[in-house]
């Protein structure tokens, strides 16, 4: 049957809201329904929807004004603006308010699914390809240019609601030597697998990314309760991955950690450059302390 999406239907009119629930049920996909733009709204900022499919004469608010309030809440969102007018200026108003298709009443079943179809797969396309250009291709982490982006809203939220959140920059202990010695292939096994580690250890909200060759961080929310349990638990499970034996070498990390207060807020570049430098600082103890080994 394909894909299923959820689509918020906004129509005035009882008998199109029907029409348009059967038709879309009769393919697969789940629907709600609002009688204006106003209810719309609500449901939207309430709701997680895939697309909206929008008469454009609707009392209260028409459908051109809800799909620019739309796109301010959400540019991505595909929208489908039914119209019973003939002119082709509301085709052109419809598409420069943000909407991706628009169709004229009356439309035939197969027209509007055909159109409604090419919207989300168009759709689709754009989404894959926003998340390979974001997406690290070797780990499936955040890649660094989706880091620089995503910790200024998380910011901004954690500021507004007086959260305390940490960064952790992580690097892996020799990989050059993994490299050098197993191999390039078994060197990117090793980022595999410490990227599968950390998406263990931390949750679904938490942004991970890997920002460099061996450099990885994590932004989270930080309970006081938590904070030492989750890095404890972060070398609990790097430990468990070297008990399996299924490699000649054993993971390693170096490891800073930096507090985002929002009593004294820092910059994203205050809290990596803060971060960063811990983390070298127990590099260099852990190498000061192998060499006095080997003396």
């Amino acid at each position: 049957m394909g894909i299923s999406y959820k689509v918020l239907i906004i129509d005035d009119e009882e008998m199109m809201r029907n029409l348009l629930i059967s038709l879309f049920s009769e393919h697969g996909h789940n629907c709600e329904t609002a009688q204006d733009g106003i209810e719309a709204l609500e449901k939207i900022k309430k709701n997680s929807f895939d697309a909206v499919v929008t008469d454009i004469a609707m009392p209260h608010m028409d459908g051109i004004t809800l799909t620019k309030e739309l796109a301010k809440l959400n540019s991505n969102l595909p929208i489908m603006i039914m119209t019973g007018y003939a002119d082709e200026h509301s085709a052109k108003l419809a598409i420069e308010a943000g909407a991706q298709e628009f169709i004229k009443k009356p439309f035939s079943i197969d027209e509007f699914i055909i159109r409604f179809d090419k919207m989300m797969r168009h759709h689709m396309g754009e989404e894959e390809l926003l998340a390979l250009s974001l997406t690290d291709e070797l780990t499936g982490l955040y890649n660094r240019r989706r880091f620089f982006v995503l910790p200024e809203q998380y910011l901004k939220v954690a500021y507004r609601t007086r959260k305390r959140s940490l960064l952790l920059y992580i690097d892996i202990d020799n990989l050059k030597w993994i490299n050098d010695h197993f191999g390039h292939h078994e060197g990117d096994q090793a980022l595999i697998n410490f990227a599968t580690i950390l998406k263990k250890t931390f949750r679904e909200s938490d942004i991970i990314a890997r920002i460099g060759g061996d450099e990885f961080v994590v932004l989270l929310e930080s309970n006081d309760e938590n904070d030492e349990i989750l890095i404890t638990h972060l070398y609990k499970n790097i430990k468990d991955n070297n008990a399996t034996g299924f490699h000649h070498y054993s993971l390693s990390i170096s490891l800073g950690v930096s507090e985002f207060d929002p009593r004294t807020p820092s910059s994203l570049d205050e809290l990596l450059s803060k971060a960063d430098a811990l983390m070298y600082a127990q590099k260099r103890r852990r190498w000061k302390d192998q060499s006095q080994i080997r003396i």
